[in-house]
């Protein structure tokens, strides 16, 4: 599907990270095109890793609990039927997990506590965006005191996620980076 810096990812990766929830709590699962938009992921994430060059250590204990929500309601026969649809072993599984793992890290460590806020920002934000939000849905509009927290958390999320795309179009400027396929056209 791609080579991102000489790393491969085939269709069979994004369908196992599609089948084994890699992903699953960053996109919504009624996305008309869920393996496009795991390939782009997966991609930022190669990139991100191969970038940063970071030593970054993945705990047995992340790695058991990533894999306790992806066998989540499945009976251990399940799961082993799944692993094997794949030809998958579970240290195999356990590499695709530990990339994922390891890029959050980066992530975290990167913009987890680099977000700055003016008085400004949170009042635009409570003027703007909150209040609008509020009585669209026919609620009254809380003091801006009792939900300060909200909204500063609500702003600081924002404003990471731009940085964050910002920095990886950055990095994928300088990545060699190939789609070989349209995902979209593959069924």
């Amino acid at each position: 599907m791609a080579v991102v810096n000489d790393h491969i990812i085939t269709l069979t990766d994004l369908k196992i990270a599609d089948d084994f929830g890699l992903y699953e709590y960053e996109f919504e699962r009624e996305v008309d095109d869920l393996l496009s938009l795991i390939l782009e992921r997966m991609v930022n994430q190669k990139i991100v890793i191969d970038a940063t060059k970071e030593n970054i250590s993945v705990e047995r204990a992340e790695l058991e609990a990533e894999l306790e929500r992806a066998s989540l309601g499945l009976s251990s026969e399940e799961f082993q039927k799944k692993l094997d649809e794949f030809g998958l072993s579970l240290e195999e599984l356990k590499g695709h997990f530990k990339e994922k793992i390891m890029y959050q890290k980066v992530i975290s460590r990167r913009f987890g506590q680099k977000v700055i806020l003016s008085l400004k920002e949170i009042e635009t934000y409570y003027k703007e965006v909150y209040i609008p939000a509020q009585e669209e849905r026919g609620l009254d509009p809380r003091p801006m005191t009792e939900i300060l927290d909200e909204i500063e958390m609500a702003i600081r999320q924002e404003k990471m996620k731009r940085q964050i795309a910002e920095w990886i179009n950055n990095l994928r400027k300088q990545a060699d980076v190939e789609i070989k396929f349209d995902v979209a056209k593959i069924k």
